[in-house]
């Protein structure tokens, strides 16, 4: 199973005003947010990679250049439309993804490795995410985003839904239906990666894996975040 990495958006303005270079180079653990990530899903046997970039993506290729793809299998693919939807960035992975199941995470997600284990090896046919009810202790709630449940399957998700009962950890488990249903989001002028989930949901194909207690994940959206986790997680 591959694992898709999607790294060409151009961030929060909060964020570029910090930083020059895109998030997911910032050190973290002994090497970087991407690198972190990376090593996370070898841990689980995934060393197949396609990186998408867009924004900024002269310093993610030189990264991976120097630096021998990190001893993984690295497919680079270009995002020209970068400023649209992230739903884009996805559907451009579409061939180098190929036939069957594939994991989707965002660049800057970091999640505990048996969490990741355990979406990988679920057994469901439906797509899959990863799911944390546990809303009040989750950093910068309000920026996060939600997602409404009935049992384990998803009905609704996005940023401004109200009545959710947990929120989106940025891993997903999906194949090739979510392609289809980003086309028909595009047919209708949504490109966001939610938009192209909510078809499924329609369908009655989107089922979340749960966050056990134990289990830990930052989405380092912003400055913040970023010195949060530095400063108060482990993975």
């Amino acid at each position: 199973m591959k694992a898709v990495i999607v790294a060409a958006g151009k961030g929060s303005r909060l964020w570029r005003q910090t930083y020059s270079i895109p998030k997911t180079l910032l050190p973290y653990g002994g090497g970087t947010i991407l690198s972190t990530i990376m090593n996370s899903f070898n841990q689980v046997g995934i060393n197949e990679f396609v990186v998408v970039v867009g924004y900024q993506s002269e310093f993610i290729t030189d990264y991976l250049n120097k630096n021998d793809n990190l001893g993984y299998d690295i497919k680079i693919v270009e995002n020209s439309d970068w400023n649209l939807g992230n739903g884009i960035s996805v559907l451009v992975a579409e061939q180098a993804v190929g036939d069957g199941d594939f994991i989707l995470s965002m660049s800057d997600h970091i999640v505990t490795v048996s969490a990741l284990e355990r979406i990988i090896n679920h057994p469901s046919d439906n797509n899959l995410l990863l799911v944390d009810k546990r809303v009040e202790d989750i950093f910068d709630i309000d920026d996060a985003t939600k997602v409404a449940l009935q049992g384990r399957m998803i009905t609704n998700i996005g940023k401004e839904i109200t009545g959710y009962d947990g929120a989106d950890c940025g891993i997903f488990r999906l194949n090739g239906r979510y392609f289809r249903a980003m086309r028909e989001a595009l047919k209708v002028n949504q490109d966001s990666i939610s938009a192209a989930i909510n078809k499924l949901i329609a369908n009655n194909d989107m089922e979340a894996v749960f966050m056990n207690p134990s289990e830990k994940w930052i989405d380092i959206d912003t400055p913040s975040a970023y010195q949060h986790s530095l400063n108060n997680i482990e993975f």
